[in-house]
């Protein structure tokens, strides 16, 4: 066999390996990408000041005072109730790391390889990361469950039929307001076989035009929470690979490239985005987002707040961190976005 540097004794006693300093590799999670924390949520942030819930109002019924009459014909005049108020209960996420006080002099140059603190800290925050990806696109909250946030699947309710069925989930009556009582609070649902451009794509186009409202008076202020109607499209990538074929087949000039129209497939002039915690989803759904009306509302000063406890009790020597999000995630208007899938269950 071939002399290997390792079998040399004296040299492997008296010389150190190339240590790499300062880098490491990441191999912490089995995510490709974490679209919820990374691309979703700092860009979609609404800070509310104070509150012990978050409420918004919602306009569920107009006058009806309009009609047709006839010269002279005596008036009616009636003031209905048209506003109710939804709400929302906040939810809190912490997470936290220590060191012992020794392991900052034992971490010291020379003999510091990677910096023992912003190490422990990026572990912190990529457990931050994990989490909000699993409660942004995991199934339905329980009703019993107070602690974990309101994700997409909560709020867009998976239904059989094309319109406006996505109710309230199992086991709730209401989720901002009650969907039995106020028809007009679903969010829109389709079911489809294929992807394919008369199934699953005819289906998505019917679904973003349908949600896709307007105010109905154009030259009067309509006072909404929708921050500029901003629409993103999501799937697994069952779907996603199967778009890119389909793009593939429209185009007769893709030269030498055999993945040409990879993270190229594009929906009403937003991409078709792959989140590959939906990977798990078996029904292969398809989300359409308005994030003018998705948000994630915080607590001010609540946003990966850190708290430093200089000396952890009754372990003197140790010193802790926490980070702390107090937030939940609203729609204001569930009907201006959908979901369309090959079923209507939810991996757990």
């Amino acid at each position: 066999m071939a002399t290997q540097a390792t079998s040399l004794a004296d040299l492997v006693a008296m010389t150190q390996k190339d240590l790499g300093r300062p880098k490491y590799t990441e191999i912490a999670t089995d995510l490709q990408s974490f679209t919820a924390f990374n691309e979703l949520l700092n860009a979609n942030r609404v800070e509310l000041r104070s509150g012990y819930q978050i409420q918004w109002d919602v306009m569920v019924r107009h006058a009806q005072s309009a009609r047709n009459v006839g010269l002279g014909e005596s008036d009616e005049v009636n003031i209905p109730d048209t506003m109710v108020q939804a709400t929302a209960d906040w939810r809190n996420t912490v997470a936290s790391y220590a060191f012992i006080g020794q392991e900052i002099d034992f971490n010291r140059d020379p003999a510091r390889i990677v910096d023992l603190v912003k190490q422990r800290r990026h572990s912190c925050m990529i457990g931050i990361a994990q989490i909000f990806e699993d409660n942004f696109w995991g199934p339905p909250v329980a009703a019993s469950d107070d602690v974990t946030p309101w994700g997409i699947n909560t709020w867009l309710v998976k239904n059989a039929s094309t319109g406006f069925y996505g109710g309230a989930p199992s086991g709730y009556t209401t989720i901002g307001l009650n969907p039995t009582t106020y028809e007009r609070w679903k969010n829109y649902t389709s079911q489809y076989t294929a992807v394919s451009k008369d199934d699953l794509i005819r289906r998505m186009r019917r679904a973003a035009r349908y949600c896709n409202f307007k105010p109905p008076v154009a030259k009067m202020v309509n006072p909404s929470f929708n921050t500029g109607n901003n629409w993103a499209f999501y799937s697994n990538y069952a779907v996603v690979g199967a778009m890119e074929e389909i793009l593939e087949s429209q185009n007769e000039n893709l030269g030498k490239d055999v993945a040409s129209m990879d993270g190229e497939v594009i929906f009403l002039r937003s991409p078709l985005n792959w989140v590959p915690k939906l990977d798990a989803d078996t029904t292969n759904p398809v989300y359409g987002l308005n994030w003018g009306e998705f948000k994630t509302y915080v607590l001010q000063g609540w946003w990966l707040k850190e708290t430093n406890v200089p000396v952890y009790p009754g372990q003197h020597t140790l010193q802790a961190h926490f980070m702390d999000c107090t937030y939940q995630w609203v729609t204001t208007n569930r009907r201006c976005h959908f979901v369309i899938a090959t079923g209507t269950t939810y991996p757990s």
